[in-house]
């Protein structure tokens, strides 16, 4: 019975620092903007061949899932944070206007789904905080306040196809 305590400890603490792993990346990757699969199918190939070579050559493959993890967790936290240090010396370029998709004012929108303008820019689908001054422009003009709102981004390039968000900028017509 002590073992399965034991067992169950470590276990929760490869579960544990996991989801915070996954926390990390999931924050990290809200400003990054990856415009092509290139980069996930090589980084991800990469994390598991490694892991397998490695522990096929030490004989302990009973580690894969634990490895993997660690390994995904750690290359992606690499590659985020040098695109987030490679941004910082680098000139950025606002975007033209983005498409607002729609728009769920503060308030609304049931227990587990939030307010914000999403929008879509270089293919992926963001949301973006609403502000008081949208919640009263919503009030006046219902559903049709997208048509209102002006969305940019202050975007630059790390990597070719790779695109940091500096800041957003919202503006209203």
């Amino acid at each position: 019975m002590i073992n399965l305590k034991k067992i169950l400890k470590e276990e929760a603490t490869w579960y544990f620092l996991a989801l915070a792993g996954l926390w990390i990346l999931l924050y990290m990757k809200a400003s990054v903007i990856i415009d092509t699969y290139f980069y996930m199918i090589s980084l991800n190939i990469l994390i598991f061949l490694f892991s397998y070579i490695i522990l096929k050559i030490k004989n302990k493959l009973h580690y894969y899932s634990y490895v993997v993890g660690c390994a995904f967790f750690v290359v992606w936290l690499i590659f985020y944070s040098i695109c987030d240090l490679r941004s910082r010396s680098l000139k950025g370029y606002l975007t033209k206007q983005l498409p607002v998709l729609f728009y769920i004012p503060t308030g609304s929108g049931g227990r587990w789904s939030s307010s914000g303008i999403r929008i879509e820019c270089k293919g992926n689908k963001r949301k973006i905080s609403t502000t008081h001054e949208s919640d009263s422009l919503y009030k006046i003009y219902g559903d049709s306040v997208i048509n209102h709102i002006v969305v940019r981004f202050l975007l630059k390039e790390p990597f070719p196809d790779v695109y940091y968000v500096d800041s957003v900028r919202i503006t209203y017509k």
